[in-house]
Protein backbone atom coordinates (compact mmCIF):
# COMPACT_ATOMS: atom_id res chain seq x y z
CA UNK A 1 0.00 0.00 0.00
CA UNK A 2 1.01 3.34 0.82
CA UNK A 3 4.77 4.51 1.50
CA UNK A 4 5.80 6.97 3.47
CA UNK A 5 6.95 9.06 1.24
CA UNK A 6 11.12 9.74 0.77
CA UNK A 7 10.46 8.97 4.39
CA UNK A 8 11.67 5.53 3.99
CA UNK A 9 14.95 7.03 2.03
CA UNK A 10 15.99 9.06 4.87
CA UNK A 11 15.66 5.92 6.91
CA UNK A 12 19.41 5.33 4.85
CA UNK A 13 20.97 8.59 5.97
CA UNK A 14 21.91 6.77 9.15
CA UNK A 15 24.50 4.18 7.66
CA UNK A 16 24.76 6.76 4.50
CA UNK A 17 28.30 5.95 4.79
CA UNK A 18 28.12 1.91 4.56
CA UNK A 19 27.06 1.86 1.55
CA UNK A 20 28.21 4.74 -1.26
CA UNK A 21 28.06 3.00 -3.91
CA UNK A 22 24.31 2.67 -3.81
CA UNK A 23 21.56 5.60 -5.19
CA UNK A 24 17.86 5.08 -4.61
CA UNK A 25 14.67 3.63 -6.55
CA UNK A 26 10.95 5.09 -6.92
CA UNK A 27 7.76 3.41 -8.12
CA UNK A 28 4.66 4.96 -8.32
CA UNK A 29 1.51 3.77 -10.34
CA UNK A 30 -2.38 4.16 -10.14
CA UNK A 31 -2.45 0.86 -10.43
CA UNK A 32 -2.24 -1.61 -7.55
CA UNK A 33 1.52 -3.31 -8.51
CA UNK A 34 2.95 -5.78 -5.99
CA UNK A 35 5.91 -4.58 -4.77
CA UNK A 36 7.97 -4.24 -0.95
CA UNK A 37 9.89 -1.32 -0.29
CA UNK A 38 13.76 -2.19 1.45
CA UNK A 39 15.99 -0.31 2.99
CA UNK A 40 19.29 -1.95 0.25
CA UNK A 41 18.42 -4.73 -2.39
CA UNK A 42 20.78 -5.44 -5.19
CA UNK A 43 19.90 -4.62 -8.56
CA UNK A 44 19.08 -8.21 -10.22
CA UNK A 45 16.78 -8.86 -7.21
CA UNK A 46 15.19 -5.35 -7.91
CA UNK A 47 14.90 -6.07 -11.47
CA UNK A 48 13.33 -9.53 -11.09
CA UNK A 49 10.59 -7.54 -8.80
CA UNK A 50 9.97 -4.70 -11.32
CA UNK A 51 9.67 -7.94 -14.22
CA UNK A 52 6.91 -9.49 -12.11
CA UNK A 53 5.16 -6.24 -10.78
CA UNK A 54 4.82 -4.78 -14.63
CA UNK A 55 4.53 -8.23 -16.53
CA UNK A 56 0.65 -7.77 -16.18
CA UNK A 57 0.85 -4.29 -18.32
CA UNK A 58 -0.95 -2.30 -15.96
CA UNK A 59 -0.78 1.33 -17.42
CA UNK A 60 -1.08 3.23 -20.32
CA UNK A 61 1.85 5.17 -20.18
CA UNK A 62 5.04 4.20 -18.18
CA UNK A 63 7.47 7.62 -17.44
CA UNK A 64 10.76 6.19 -16.67
CA UNK A 65 12.84 8.97 -15.67
CA UNK A 66 17.17 8.20 -15.50
CA UNK A 67 19.05 10.44 -13.08
CA UNK A 68 22.56 9.21 -12.98
CA UNK A 69 24.54 10.62 -10.65
CA UNK A 70 22.11 10.42 -6.76
CA UNK A 71 22.78 9.45 -3.63
CA UNK A 72 19.70 8.21 -0.95
CA UNK A 73 21.35 11.42 0.54
CA UNK A 74 19.73 13.84 -1.81
CA UNK A 75 16.22 12.68 -1.04
CA UNK A 76 16.88 13.52 2.72
CA UNK A 77 14.28 16.03 3.13
CA UNK A 78 10.78 16.23 1.39
CA UNK A 79 11.46 19.51 -0.33
CA UNK A 80 14.51 18.05 -2.59
CA UNK A 81 11.71 16.55 -4.47
CA UNK A 82 8.51 18.07 -3.60
CA UNK A 83 6.23 16.44 -6.51
CA UNK A 84 7.49 12.34 -6.20
CA UNK A 85 7.32 13.14 -2.41
CA UNK A 86 3.44 13.90 -3.06
CA UNK A 87 3.17 11.04 -5.00
CA UNK A 88 4.84 8.04 -2.57
CA UNK A 89 3.42 9.93 0.60
CA UNK A 90 -0.14 9.21 -0.14
CA UNK A 91 -1.07 13.08 -0.55
CA UNK A 92 -1.76 12.46 -4.79
CA UNK A 93 -4.93 10.57 -4.27
CA UNK A 94 -4.49 8.81 -7.92
CA UNK A 95 -1.66 6.93 -6.70
CA UNK A 96 -2.79 3.60 -5.88
CA UNK A 97 0.45 1.54 -4.93
CA UNK A 98 3.92 2.64 -4.58
CA UNK A 99 7.10 1.31 -3.28
CA UNK A 100 10.67 2.38 -3.16
CA UNK A 101 14.15 0.99 -2.32
CA UNK A 102 16.77 3.43 -0.13
CA UNK A 103 19.93 1.78 -1.77
CA UNK A 104 20.29 -0.07 -4.75
CA UNK A 105 23.36 -2.02 -4.81
CA UNK A 106 24.50 -1.75 -8.29
CA UNK A 107 23.36 -0.40 -11.02
CA UNK A 108 19.57 -0.52 -12.27
CA UNK A 109 19.45 -1.01 -16.18
CA UNK A 110 16.66 0.97 -17.35
CA UNK A 111 17.33 -0.09 -20.75
CA UNK A 112 16.00 -3.41 -19.25
CA UNK A 113 12.49 -2.17 -18.17
CA UNK A 114 11.98 -0.18 -21.56
CA UNK A 115 12.65 -3.19 -23.20
CA UNK A 116 10.43 -5.37 -21.11
CA UNK A 117 7.65 -3.02 -21.43
CA UNK A 118 8.00 -2.79 -24.82
CA UNK A 119 8.03 -6.59 -25.60
CA UNK A 120 5.78 -7.61 -23.14
CA UNK A 121 3.02 -4.63 -23.19
CA UNK A 122 3.73 -3.32 -27.41
CA UNK A 123 4.79 -0.68 -25.77
CA UNK A 124 6.27 2.67 -27.52
CA UNK A 125 8.70 4.47 -26.92
CA UNK A 126 9.02 8.41 -26.70
CA UNK A 127 12.20 9.57 -25.58
CA UNK A 128 13.10 12.93 -23.86
CA UNK A 129 16.22 14.50 -23.28
CA UNK A 130 15.43 16.83 -20.20
CA UNK A 131 19.34 18.75 -21.03
CA UNK A 132 17.13 20.51 -23.55
CA UNK A 133 15.10 21.60 -21.75
CA UNK A 134 12.03 20.82 -24.40
CA UNK A 135 9.21 17.73 -24.70
CA UNK A 136 5.60 17.42 -26.69
CA UNK A 137 2.77 19.18 -25.71
CA UNK A 138 0.88 16.14 -25.90
CA UNK A 139 1.78 12.20 -26.00
CA UNK A 140 0.32 9.77 -28.35
CA UNK A 141 -1.74 6.94 -26.86
CA UNK A 142 -0.81 4.40 -25.29
CA UNK A 143 0.78 1.70 -24.30
CA UNK A 144 3.80 4.39 -24.34
CA UNK A 145 6.86 4.59 -22.32
CA UNK A 146 8.16 8.12 -22.10
CA UNK A 147 11.57 8.15 -21.23
CA UNK A 148 13.07 11.02 -19.80
CA UNK A 149 16.70 11.01 -19.50
CA UNK A 150 17.95 13.54 -17.06
CA UNK A 151 21.64 14.85 -16.88
CA UNK A 152 24.47 14.30 -14.03
CA UNK A 153 23.81 16.07 -10.77
CA UNK A 154 26.73 18.91 -9.76
CA UNK A 155 29.14 17.83 -7.50
CA UNK A 156 28.53 21.07 -5.09
CA UNK A 157 25.34 20.41 -2.27
CA UNK A 158 23.64 23.81 -3.19
CA UNK A 159 23.77 23.35 -7.23
CA UNK A 160 22.63 19.47 -6.66
CA UNK A 161 19.77 20.61 -4.79
CA UNK A 162 18.38 23.00 -7.16
CA UNK A 163 19.06 21.14 -10.22
CA UNK A 164 16.86 17.83 -8.55
CA UNK A 165 14.12 20.45 -7.82
CA UNK A 166 14.30 21.02 -11.11
CA UNK A 167 14.01 17.87 -12.66
CA UNK A 168 11.64 17.54 -10.21
CA UNK A 169 9.06 19.55 -11.83
CA UNK A 170 10.06 18.74 -15.20
CA UNK A 171 9.40 15.48 -14.55
CA UNK A 172 5.78 16.28 -12.49
CA UNK A 173 4.95 18.51 -15.83
CA UNK A 174 5.65 15.49 -18.20
CA UNK A 175 2.95 13.68 -16.02
CA UNK A 176 0.59 16.08 -16.33
CA UNK A 177 0.26 16.35 -19.84
CA UNK A 178 -0.43 12.35 -19.93
CA UNK A 179 -4.29 12.13 -20.80
CA UNK A 180 -5.01 8.35 -19.40
CA UNK A 181 -5.52 8.19 -15.58
CA UNK A 182 -3.83 5.09 -16.11
CA UNK A 183 0.61 5.76 -15.64
CA UNK A 184 2.97 4.16 -13.85
CA UNK A 185 6.13 6.36 -13.28
CA UNK A 186 9.45 4.62 -12.78
CA UNK A 187 12.97 7.00 -11.12
CA UNK A 188 16.28 4.92 -11.64
CA UNK A 189 18.82 6.63 -10.82
CA UNK A 190 22.65 4.95 -10.66
CA UNK A 191 25.37 6.32 -8.01
CA UNK A 192 28.07 8.63 -9.19
CA UNK A 193 30.58 6.02 -8.98
CA UNK A 194 29.59 4.18 -11.53
CA UNK A 195 29.71 7.40 -13.92
CA UNK A 196 33.11 9.11 -13.25
CA UNK A 197 34.58 6.33 -10.93
CA UNK A 198 34.97 9.11 -8.26
CA UNK A 199 34.07 8.65 -4.33
CA UNK A 200 31.71 11.62 -3.43
CA UNK A 201 33.85 13.67 -0.94
CA UNK A 202 30.56 15.60 -0.42
CA UNK A 203 28.65 12.28 1.10
CA UNK A 204 31.71 10.64 2.88
CA UNK A 205 35.04 10.91 5.15
CA UNK A 206 37.75 8.56 5.18
CA UNK A 207 40.13 9.65 7.91
CA UNK A 208 42.91 8.47 5.72
CA UNK A 209 46.89 8.67 6.37
CA UNK A 210 47.44 9.51 2.44
CA UNK A 211 44.62 11.89 1.66
CA UNK A 212 45.34 13.97 4.96
CA UNK A 213 49.64 14.32 3.88
CA UNK A 214 48.82 16.80 1.28
CA UNK A 215 47.51 19.27 4.15
CA UNK A 216 50.03 18.52 6.21
CA UNK A 217 52.63 19.12 3.96
CA UNK A 218 51.18 22.75 2.84
CA UNK A 219 51.77 23.29 6.73
CA UNK A 220 54.77 22.24 6.92
CA UNK A 221 55.74 24.78 4.38
CA UNK A 222 54.12 27.58 6.12
CA UNK A 223 55.57 26.62 9.74
CA UNK A 224 58.86 26.84 7.40
CA UNK A 225 58.84 29.89 5.58
CA UNK A 226 57.30 31.64 8.94
CA UNK A 227 60.90 30.37 10.97
CA UNK A 228 62.83 31.61 7.84
CA UNK A 229 61.11 35.31 8.18
CA UNK A 230 61.67 34.86 12.10
CA UNK A 231 65.41 33.91 11.81
CA UNK A 232 66.13 36.76 9.14
CA UNK A 233 66.68 39.43 11.73
CA UNK A 234 70.13 39.91 10.39
CA UNK A 235 68.55 40.73 6.96
CA UNK A 236 68.68 43.32 4.72
CA UNK A 237 66.22 45.48 4.43
CA UNK A 238 66.65 45.70 0.57
CA UNK A 239 66.26 42.03 0.73
CA UNK A 240 62.72 42.16 2.24
CA UNK A 241 61.36 44.98 0.10
CA UNK A 242 61.23 46.43 -2.98
CA UNK A 243 62.02 50.33 -3.17
CA UNK A 244 62.01 51.06 -6.70
CA UNK A 245 59.54 49.82 -8.96
CA UNK A 246 59.22 49.65 -12.72
CA UNK A 247 56.90 53.04 -12.57
CA UNK A 248 59.11 54.45 -10.12
CA UNK A 249 61.45 54.37 -13.08
CA UNK A 250 59.35 55.40 -15.64
CA UNK A 251 58.23 58.49 -13.37
CA UNK A 252 61.81 59.47 -12.51
CA UNK A 253 62.85 59.00 -16.39
CA UNK A 254 59.69 61.25 -17.44
CA UNK A 255 60.36 64.12 -14.79
CA UNK A 256 64.44 64.50 -15.98
CA UNK A 257 63.16 64.70 -19.11
CA UNK A 258 60.89 67.25 -18.38
CA UNK A 259 63.20 69.61 -16.19
CA UNK A 260 65.39 69.02 -19.38
CA UNK A 261 63.01 70.74 -21.39
CA UNK A 262 62.00 73.37 -19.08
CA UNK A 263 65.68 73.67 -18.77
CA UNK A 264 66.06 74.57 -22.67
CA UNK A 265 63.36 76.91 -22.72
CA UNK A 266 64.22 79.30 -19.81
CA UNK A 267 67.79 79.34 -21.08
CA UNK A 268 66.67 80.50 -24.66
CA UNK A 269 64.64 82.88 -22.76
CA UNK A 270 67.26 84.65 -20.60
CA UNK A 271 69.79 84.61 -23.61
CA UNK A 272 67.61 87.07 -25.26
CA UNK A 273 69.60 90.68 -25.46
CA UNK A 274 67.53 94.15 -26.53
CA UNK A 275 69.31 96.87 -26.13
CA UNK A 276 68.05 100.30 -23.62
CA UNK A 277 68.03 102.35 -27.11
CA UNK A 278 66.02 100.74 -28.80
CA UNK A 279 62.95 101.81 -26.61
CA UNK A 280 63.98 105.51 -27.37
CA UNK A 281 62.86 108.33 -29.48
CA UNK A 282 65.31 108.92 -31.88
CA UNK A 283 65.28 113.34 -31.96
CA UNK A 284 68.29 113.64 -34.52
CA UNK A 285 67.45 116.24 -37.44
CA UNK A 286 67.68 113.52 -40.14
CA UNK A 287 65.03 111.58 -38.45
CA UNK A 288 62.27 114.62 -37.58
CA UNK A 289 63.05 115.26 -41.65
CA UNK A 290 62.01 111.56 -42.43
CA UNK A 291 58.92 111.92 -40.41
CA UNK A 292 57.80 115.09 -42.20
Amino acid sequence: MHLRGIGLLTLGTGVVNAFVDTSPFILASTSELLGSSAQLKTASSLSDEIASALSTCPSDYYVMASQPGVHVSDFSKPKSAPRLYEKLSGKDKAIKSSFSVSEVSGELDAKYIQELLEKKCGAQTTHIDASTGSYPSSFEKGPRVISVDFPVLPSAATDRRHQLQHNDGFLADIVDRISSKKYTVIYVTSPRELIDGEQPESFMYHPDVDSQEPVHMDLKRDYASNARREGSGSQSVFEEYQFLTPGIYMGLIAGFAFLAILYVGFSALTSLQVPYAAFEKDTAPNSQKKQQ
